[in-house]
């Protein structure tokens, strides 16, 4: 670039667009990877209509400064109203994303002044462009050791002596992951499954799921749900989910800090059987477990370790097909 500007403007360009592209690697690996129905590209789009603005941008700076203004301030627009949709926006997620999203109205208008500097510009500018597919092949070098060769999901109940006791989870059917025609319950739905009219549905709180939650309803197989509460099966604690994690197919050895966002492994676990289903899209467990303010606690496949997620919790009727749950009982 010729201009203080144009070189302001390709860094971070440059910044942006690689760390699209390592969020979208990252959250591609952490959550699609092997998963039925699931369009994987999906994840690198925001990366490479960036890196397709910046390459016209490096070729014809005052023409691609202009869409890249204009491609920022809708794009905020967009991913703000979708944050106030949910009811997740405030001032802290705000300025998280401006530097991804907002900042590229400026970095439009920094390369709108290096295309009036006139003159032929240098061929080196466009190795910027390789910057973002390295960020993304280093971050697939990184995942794939670890999402590679996962042992697949049983359809049977699953029996494990865990370090906190001996815990029974329930099989392929209602109280595993059921599916609502296109989309999946949210945890008020499965909460308050049992109130009349009886089904899943979202009912105002408050919520009662060791009475009333759908696992309450499962038969003593585990297969059926009836038309009164058996209470045999029920949602688990932070502290079974943890206990449950496993890697190889085989307990990691997890155990849980009250309140930490992460659990202590033996080894990292793993999104695989028999505790989870690699084929299907949910990343985190509902727990049985809730908030003072009524969000409710879920735990990712990871502990909260170091390939992503944490130990968390949220809003009780947010439901999407990330967010998955799994019945258990305690056998003793």
């Amino acid at each position: 670039m010729k201009t203080c500007a144009g070189r302001i403007a390709t860094a971070l360009w440059l910044l942006a667009t690689s760390l699209w592209a390592y969020w979208g690697a990252g959250e591609y690996f952490f959550e699609a990877y092997g998963v039925r129905g699931v369009p994987g590209w999906a994840y690198f789009v925001p990366a490479a209509a960036l890196g397709l603005l910046g390459a016209l941008a490096l070729i014809r700076p005052r023409w691609g400064g202009i869409l890249l203004a204009v491609a920022g301030l809708g794009f905020t627009a967009w991913w703000w109203g979708r944050m106030a949709a949910r009811g997740l926006f405030d001032l802290q997620r705000a300025l998280g994303t401006a530097p991804v999203s907002l900042a590229l109205a400026l970095v439009g208008g920094l390369w709108w002044l290096e295309g009036r500097a006139p003159g032929p510009r240098s061929a080196r500018r466009f190795w910027a462009l390789a910057v973002p597919a390295a960020v993304v092949l280093a971050t697939a070098l990184y995942y794939l050791p670890y999402v590679t060769g996962r042992t697949p999901a049983g359809t049977g109940s699953w029996r494990a002596a865990t370090a906190v006791g001996v815990l029974e989870w329930a099989p392929a059917g209602p109280g595993w992951n059921l599916r609502l025609g296109p989309r999946y319950p949210s945890w008020a739905e499965l909460a308050a499954y049992g109130r009349a009219p009886r089904g899943l549905a979202e009912k105002p709180g408050p919520y009662d799921p060791e009475r009333e939650g759908l696992c309450a309803y499962l038969d003593p197989s585990g297969t059926r749900l009836g038309a009164e509460p058996v209470g045999v099966w029920r949602l688990p604690t932070r502290a079974e989910l943890v206990a449950a994690l496993v890697r190889g197919g085989e307990l990691a050895g997890c155990r849980y800090r009250a309140g930490a966002p992460r659990a202590d492994c033996a080894r990292v676990p793993n999104k695989e059987g028999p505790l989870w289903d690699p084929a299907a899209p949910a990343v985190y467990y509902w727990t049985a477990e809730s908030t003072p303010t009524g969000e409710v606690w879920y735990v990712p496949y990871t502990g909260g370790l170091r390939y992503g997620g944490r130990i968390a919790h949220q809003p009780a009727d947010w439901g999407n097909p990330r967010h998955g749950y799994r019945c258990v009982r305690r056998l003793r």
